[in-house]
């Protein structure tokens, strides 16, 4: 067979080009073709699935995209060579509230508004804008080499996803665990629609507090006719219903049964005692706004006071705010502060309402305060705490089940430690607020009666009132949360997506269950049967979820409650968490600080094999991750360093060579390289398996440019030249190379899988598609690789020193050898030409030099003697590494001194402290090595 060509230039875009396509259109992301199977013919033991986290459908693939789809490509190329039916479920989510927000602004620069058009022909526009923009990050996903099962991509919107969201929904309300009710929420002013707990960010801003005097009505305190309130919201003032102190507050028991004024409304209010005051906030007494705080809403609700929404849904200022209507509540924080500041005894008729002393009006005094606050996470307008009427998941009996699926092991997480974050959130839940004032989405499947005020919540549109049977009703307006079919996908994505296949696989109650249909209610959990096909068998649960810790609560206990309660087991058995990628000084990363990677742009400057390599070897085990271009450079050198190794194997390859399916005869050297390959399979295996996707990155990185390139490349041109040794030579680098690569290949699939095809030898399968390596193939001999790793030790301690002593890379200089052990010196001896090879070394003696020479102990029994006269200027070389040493020294004391100083030591962040002591140790490390070299020099 003819010997197949090589470009003697890497080209990352080519390759990707060329495989991409091939891979995609002959179906080898698709389990079927791999496994030659049938779903009825496959057990779920030979099965493997990973659903994808679906990125919204506005977006663009981001650095965290680019680092949580490599990490799940490498797991699924990883199982699908393992033999395993290996399904990755592709998709994307309708992202409610972001994708009307990109269609309405589209709609601006036609002048059109959404309310002008209607709620039917808005959903069309936005259908329009999915089919022609919605699909960028698709495209995205396939530069980066994603090898999902593209036949099976899905939509949150799509018909079957939605008939399922559907069915979910009433069969909860039919189970009492969806209802609704008028409760306080957070509201979005920017968006107007209602936000969960959990969608709201909160973050310490600076404000003002407000100390505001409140008339007392025939009482006083401390010989004052006012009571001082410290607020940080003064423009709800208008909307106060109590003024609150502790019970057990001494300083105000006196004023039990007391009323005071609100401020400007001569409104009478009652001074409430409440176990939740704060004695120690501000002076000890706090308003009461039911309407607008969740804490002032339970005080409102343990004393019977009333509800004044001051507001409206922009968060402007409504009719009951009186000459304040209209102002955004910034606008009239501001101005109130000014009437109020402002005020007079004049402005009270003339009346003396706060006593001697009083001056400044009712304001007192105002104070910096820093405080945490409530932003919408999408958004980021600060939310408004609002009572309203609102769908609700009753959460805690789901919420108990995705709790028991960790604490039994159904559902690991992995790093470990991401358990007590979830159980600590899961103990706190509330019931989660699912309806949206939104009009892209799933419109929430119930209808009110006009006659009867009947509810009829069906998954089929209603045309009648179920209790009354009056036609006369309407269809709730409001949608569901985004996160709310996000929390069915890993079963949702494995069921047949036609209304009458899902029906058939999913009954609507079992035959026991009591009742005529679901819509008449009052179900119980076990009246409701799990779904059951042959992909739902095979693959559900799914075996490995991939997920920032940012979406834990968001994402993943959702699907663990609506996995357990629908199905019956848990959604995913592996939870991998990775950390959020962080720039250089450990910032986030974020547009308004201008620190944004865009992993595109760094894919087509370094190729995307280089890039996604890059991304898995900066991840350490659940620690920040820190991005570093220089790192990214060397991995394109190390794309290279492969390319030019393929190049090598080819160039020194006869015409027509077949690889023999029997070894040949081979060297001491052979078996070495051979036997660290088996080691290079085993740290693979282990690294995989435990999912330390920086500790799989380092061995094969290790191996194939330390031990395979520099170490067993260089012994190869000796061996290649030699004709007792060519056809071991040509077999083992055959051999070892085409494991490397198979190694590799989850990480870097298109490098690999062109570098595989010119490669004879092997199996005709492409790379994608061939078999894991296997470790353990080569038995180790003990004493062949104890002398084999002493000569390589030799070489590259000779290595260092004319590095570090700048010997020119050319200069053929001699060394002497002392070894103790003499099978170790005879084999070194024999085996002389590797060394020469290894280290460009003029000659090799096996004695003690009379002269003196550059001296280096490697340990006990091993040193070598290196004559570098005429190479190096050693006076020279002495002064550099005096030289040296202080500025070593110097880095080594400030080090040290930082990590003595209290202020750093307890209060930087763990990760810069335990940075600040490998620095230290990386100075004294080389300290030592440059004082031995100084000492060898003198």
């Amino acid at each position: 067979m003819a010997k197949k060509e090589l470009g003697s230039v890497y080209n990352p875009q080519g390759l990707q080009e060329k495989w991409y396509p091939l891979w995609e259109k002959e179906g080898y992301f698709d389990y079927h073709k791999n496994t030659g199977k049938a779903d009825a013919d496959l057990k779920p033991e030979d099965c493997y699935s990973i659903v994808i986290p679906p990125p919204n459908v506005t977006g663009s693939l981001h650095l965290g995209h680019a680092l949580n789809h490599t990490l799940q490509d490498i797991l699924i190329r990883h199982q699908r060579m393992l033999g395993k039916a290996a399904l990755w479920v592709p998709g994307t989510d309708h992202a409610g509230i972001a994708t009307q927000n990109v269609v309405e602004r589209l709609l601006a620069k036609e002048g059109l508004r959404r309310e002008d058009m209607g709620r039917e022909k808005f959903e069309e526009r936005v259908w329009q804008w999915k089919a022609e923009s919605g699909g960028m990050i698709t495209h995205q996903q396939r530069q980066l080499g994603e090898s999902v099962n593209w036949d099976m991509e899905r939509f949150t919107m799509d018909e079957g996803l939605s008939h399922i969201v559907r069915r979910v929904f009433v069969q909860l309300y039919n189970e009492g665990l969806i209802y609704r009710g008028e409760r306080m929420i957070n509201w979005c002013p920017k968006d107007q629609t209602a936000l969960s707990n959990i969608e709201v960010e909160y973050k310490e801003i600076g404000g003002h507090l407000y100390y505001v005097r409140y008339p007392l009505e025939g009482a006083e305190h401390d010989g004052k006719k006012y009571l001082l309130v410290a607020t940080t919201r003064p423009e709800t003032i208008l909307g106060d219903e109590a003024l609150a102190v502790h019970p057990e507050d001494e300083r105000y028991k006196h004023l039990k049964g007391a009323k005071a004024k609100v401020p400007f409304l001569n409104k009478l209010i009652p001074i409430v005692f409440d176990d939740s005051v704060d004695k120690e906030f501000g002076t000890g007494v706090v308003k009461i706004t039911p309407a607008h705080d969740f804490n002032d809403f339970a005080t409102g609700t343990r004393h019977n006071l009333p509800l004044t929404n001051v507001m409206t849904d922009s968060a402007h200022m409504n009719d009951l705010a009186g000459p304040y209507k209209g102002l955004s509540r910034e606008a009239c924080r501001k101005k109130i502060v000014e009437d109020l500041g402002a005020w007079t005894h004049q402005s009270a008729g003339g009346q003396d309402v706060l006593g001697a002393g009083a001056e400044g009006g009712l304001i007192e005094k105002i104070e910096p305060h820093r405080h945490s606050v409530g932003h919408s996470y999408r958004s980021g307008a600060v939310v408004e705490p609002r009572l309203s009427l609102q769908w609700f998941v009753k959460i805690r009996p789901l919420a108990d089940k995705a709790v028991n699926a960790v604490t039994s092991g159904a559902t690991q997480f992995y790093p470990k430690r991401w358990e007590n974050l979830f159980f600590d959130w899961m103990n706190k839940i509330e019931d989660w607020c699912i309806s949206r004032q939104l009009w892209w989405g799933h419109q929430v499947p119930a209808w009110y009666c006009s006659d009867c005020e009947g509810v009829t919540v069906s998954v089929s549109d209603a045309t009648e009132c179920s209790h009354c049977k009056s036609k006369n009703i309407k269809r709730d307006k409001d949608v569901l949360d985004t996160w709310f079919s996000s929390a069915l996908w890993p079963f949702s994505t494995l069921m047949p997506q036609e209304i009458a296949e899902i029906e058939n696989v999913w009954p609507s109650r079992s035959p026991s269950a009591s009742g005529t249909s679901p819509a008449s209610g009052g179900g119980r959990e076990g009246d409701y049967p799990a779904p059951r096909s042959p992909l739902l068998d095979n693959f559900y649960p799914t075996s490995t979820l991939v997920t920032g810790f940012d979406i834990i609560f968001f994402w993943v206990s959702r699907m663990l409650m609506m996995g357990m309660h629908f199905m019956h087991k848990t959604p995913f058995e592996k939870v991998i968490i990775h950390s959020l990628v962080r720039d250089a000084n450990r910032q986030k990363m974020s547009k308004s600080k201008g620190n944004v990677v865009n992993p595109l742009e760094k894919m087509d400057e370094y190729g995307t094999d280089a890039f996604r390599f890059f991304l898995i070897s900066i991840m350490p085990d659940g620690k920040d991750i820190i991005y570093d271009e220089a790192r990214l450079k060397g991995y394109q050198a190390f794309c290279n360093k492969i390319w030019n190794t393929a190049r090598f194997i080819l160039m020194n390859t006869p015409e027509a060579y077949e690889l023999p399916k029997a070894a040949p005869k081979l060297s001491a050297i052979d078996e070495y390289v051979l036997r660290e390959l088996d080691v290079a399979i085993a740290k693979c295996d282990a690294a995989l398996e435990g999912f330390y996707f920086a500790d799989y990155a380092l061995a094969i990185y290790d191996f194939l440019w330390k031990t395979f390139c520099d170490q067993y490349i260089e012994m190869s041109k000796v061996a290649l030249k030699d004709d007792s040794m060519r056809d071991g030579a040509l077999y083992t680098l055959y051999t070892v190379f085409r494991a490397a690569l198979r190694l590799l290949h989850p990480a870097m699939p298109f490098i690999t899988e062109e570098l595989a095809s010119v490669l004879p030898g092997g199996d005709a399968k492409l790379l994608t598609v061939s078999a894991w390596p296997k470790a353990g193939a080569h038995a180790p001999t003990a004493a062949a690789d104890n002398h084999t790793a002493i000569m390589l030790e030799l070489a590259g301690k000779i290595r260092q020193v004319r590095a570090e002593l700048s010997v020119e890379p050319g200069a053929k200089i001699a060394v002497h050898v002392m070894l103790e052990d003499a099978s170790a010196a005879d084999f070194v001896r024999s085996h002389s030409a590797f060394l020469v090879s290894l280290a460009r070394l003029g000659e090799v003696k096996f004695d003690k030099p009379a002269t003196k020479m550059i001296h280096a102990v490697l340990r006990k029994g091993v040193e070598v003697y290196l004559d570098l006269a005429g190479s190096i200027d050693i006076e020279r070389e002495k002064g550099r590494l005096e030289k040296e040493i202080i500025s070593i020294e110097k880095g080594r004391q400030a080090a040290q001194a930082k990590l003595d100083s209290p202020q750093f030591a307890d209060r930087a962040p763990a990760e810069l402290v335990e940075a600040e002591k490998q620095k230290l140790a990386d100075y004294n490390t080389r300290l030592d090595r440059v004082r031995d070299m100084l000492s060898s020099l003198s």
